[in-house]
């Protein structure tokens, strides 16, 4: 299973674990959830507005308080909700507060 705990108050997420939907390089919860995590990440590096560590199964992402690190943060979370929601074995997503 894949974990994700947002921490919306000290800007951060830590993605970990795998989604184990299917063999890999066939497993399309591990796929979807790499993609998007791994796309804001590389965003906010380009932009300068956060910065990510990243090894097997595991990534983490730090983001400063603006107008699109915000954004791009609550979109990430509402997009993996709905992956959640569809394969509820394979992902978990929570905040921490």
């Amino acid at each position: 299973m894949i974990n994700v705990k947002f921490n919306f108050k000290k800007n951060f997420v830590e993605i970990k674990g795998h989604a184990e939907f299917d063999e890999f390089g066939k497993d399309i919860v591990c796929s979807a959830v790499s993609v998007l995590t791994q796309f804001v990440a590389e965003i906010l590096k380009n932009e300068k507005s956060g910065k990510f560590k990243k090894k097997d199964g595991y990534l983490k992402i730090n983001w400063t308080n603006n107008e699109m690190s915000d954004k791009l943060m609550k979109y990430l979370y509402d997009a993996l909700k709905s992956i959640e929601m569809s394969y509820p074995d394979n992902l978990k997503v929570e905040v921490n507060k």
